[in-house]
């Protein structure tokens, strides 16, 4: 049977649709294409209209933000909002319903789906604001319905995860044979494209997948990473600069492939002199031999230093949430790929891994802290960013290193011979008494884990919900550039270095 389909098949499958699952991880893995064409619908013909949008992470620029129209979109479950400004911006005004919960406990609510069952059983999130003891995961005031719950077992507490029916998915993969087999072979990322199809062929759903290519002959078995029976009809983009790009930056580069095409050493030499500082102390806290996730933003540059130190950590494994093992990871906007890769897993695959304490070291971003210990990377100001995979990231790995600057708004140092002076005062304190959202909880059950705090001028450690100054670094003043800095005061260890 063909299941080839044209464009405007498309468009008349989906004008019902009302539960819509996507793959992609920024622009990778992302169906570009069928996402256009579903504006290009609503835009003419008014349907499909009120839907609800189910992703893990942001499939962007565009991506769903072409579905950011309050008519077409009424709700949308994610986890990151920062890259789809648009939909985004939706949420903050109340103009649609908005979910953020952890991006691994949607790929993970997946296979639930898929397995016919009600939901997900986790511990995932607990203390953190997608807990319902406090918002669940709720984004705005309009968003009514609890979608996760409080339970026990054995006297232990869980959250539930309820499901959610999915109607129809859009799926990205590399080659199609005309029997509607799916090769992901040229996809940099693995999305989590086998479980989000299962849930929408158990929901009774439909399942669409755009591709850059067909073959006249049927793939061979070892190349068929979707099967048939889970794809209703596949397109083909004919323009792959615009609709089918590997990242961002490049419509196509093998070196997100293959594990031996990358030679060069991949570096950035315009950071801020306070991100160099931090991600060089991070640094010393890197143990060579490690499996090591790395996270967005200031993270990424203590990856590129990793590799600039290949003799020391040349048995260092990166792991990225997007389900890329090993490589020299890439920096936005193409975070989420990595020069020469080791290998791939599907993304909910990845966070089975990351949810059971497979990890040794992540480094992670903040936003802001508290006396608590407890951090915030979800809000910036008045944007509302959501989670991503940092709340999975940090529920088990035995390592936590958040980095970022000590203040925000105009900070500016100078590095001299390791000697750190402030040269102009960030406007905004990142120590806060109280965190604008919990994004981390100090509160749960962290006795296994080593938890750091890293800035350009101290370092803090968390343990049991205190925060503990344990080094100040050369050329800094304990009082005015740090005590004074921060809304309350933390401990001092006796061992102040």
């Amino acid at each position: 049977m063909n299941k080839k389909i044209s464009p405007d098949d498309f468009l008349n499958e989906i004008k019902q649709s009302k539960n819509i699952a996507v793959t992609g991880f920024r622009w990778t893995g992302t169906p570009q294409l069928l996402l256009r064409k579903i504006r290009q619908s609503f835009d003419q013909s008014g349907k499909p209209n009120g839907i609800t949008i189910i992703f893990t992470s942001s499939a962007t620029d565009p991506g769903i933000d072409f579905l950011a129209h309050p008519k077409l979109l009424n709700c949308s479950y994610g986890s990151y909002y920062g890259s789809i400004p648009k939909i985004r911006a939706l949420a903050q005004k109340n103009l649609i319903k908005a979910y953020s919960f952890p991006q691994g406990q949607i790929s993970l609510l997946f296979r639930e789906i898929a397995r016919g069952s009600p939901g997900l059983i986790s511990k995932v999130g607990i203390n953190t604001y997608v807990d319902p003891k406090i918002n669940g995961g709720k984004i705005n005031h309009i968003t009514k319905r609890d979608m996760v719950f409080r339970m026990q077992i054995d006297n232990k507490d869980y959250l539930f995860y309820k499901s959610i029916p999915i109607d129809t998915v859009l799926i990205r993969g590399s080659i199609a044979d005309l029997n509607g087999n799916i090769s992901m072979i040229d996809e940099p990322i693995k999305t989590e494209f086998l479980s989000m199809a299962q849930a929408g062929r158990t929901s009774g759903g439909k399942i669409f997948v755009q591709v850059l290519s067909e073959s006249k002959e049927p793939l061979s078995p070892e190349l068929i990473d979707l099967p048939s029976h889970l794809v209703d009809g596949y397109i083909v983009a004919e323009n792959p600069e615009n609709d089918h790009r590997h990242t961002n930056k490049y419509t196509k580069n093998i070196s997100f492939l293959s594990k031996t095409s990358y030679k060069k050493e991949y570096t950035e030499n315009n950071d801020p002199i306070y991100k160099s500082v931090i991600a060089r102390k991070a640094l010393n806290f890197i143990v060579p031999n490690s499996n090591v996730i790395l996270g967005q933003g200031l993270p990424e540059l203590v990856g590129i230093n990793i590799r600039k130190n290949r003799k020391k950590y040349y048995n260092i494994t990166t792991f990225m949430e997007s389900g890329v093992i090993g490589g020299i990871p890439e920096r936005r906007p193409d975070f989420g790929v990595a020069f020469g890769p080791k290998s791939f897993l599907t993304q909910d695959n990845q966070f089975v891994g990351f949810n059971g304490g497979h990890m040794d070291i992540a480094v992670l971003s903040f936003v802001e802290f508290d006396e608590h210990g407890n951090v915030n990377v979800s809000v910036l100001g008045d944007r509302y960013y959501g989670c991503g995979g940092y709340i999975d990231i940090c529920h088990a790995v035995k390592t936590i290193i958040f980095v970022g600057s000590f203040t925000a708004k105009g900070l500016k140092i100078v590095d001299l011979n390791n000697k750190i002076n402030i040269i102009n005062e960030g406007k905004i304190k990142k120590a806060r008494k109280k965190v604008e959202e919990i994004t981390f909880a100090s509160s749960n059950d962290n006795n296994f884990q080593n938890i750091l705090i890293i800035t350009e001028r101290c370092i803090f450690k968390i343990e049991e919900s205190k925060v503990i100054l344990v080094n100040v670094f050369p050329g800094i003043d304990l009082q005015k550039d740090i005590l004074n800095q921060m809304e309350f005061k933390p401990l001092i260890s006796d061992k102040l270095l």
